[in-house]
């Protein structure tokens, strides 16, 4: 009896579907813009590494070397919100991502960077 109740019934998953937020591109989007006023030879180099990211976890220790030039040019509070906005895209990225889980990225010690 109770098992037919609608808030016993189970979640309905979202489907996006093919929407842009579930591109490696649009993650790739999120790091130049994070990166977009610092003027910096690192930043050509973290550019190119960033073309050649394939995956996620990829994408995850780039993390370390883009927190330490924002936090270069402008404060640590600043790559901490910075950093901060695209961990929350990279974990909602795996999360709803058919072809990737969020096992795959690492929570050990880049968790602890900032």
């Amino acid at each position: 009896m109770f098992f037919k109740l609608p808030w016993f019934s189970k979640a309905k998953k979202v489907n996006y579907g093919d929407t842009q937020v579930l591109e490696l591109d649009f993650l790739v989007d999120e790091f130049q813009e994070a990166m977009a006023d610092i003027q910096d030879p690192i930043r050509t180099r973290l550019h190119a590494a960033l073309i050649s990211c394939q995956n996620p976890k990829d994408l995850w220790f780039l993390r370390g070397k883009l927190f330490n030039l924002i936090s270069k040019y402008h404060c640590e509070s600043v790559a901490h919100d910075r950093v901060s906005r695209l961990d929350q895209k990279l974990q909602f990225f795996v999360a709803h991502h058919p072809d990737h889980a969020p096992e795959e990225l690492p929570s050990g010690p880049m968790a602890l960077l900032h």
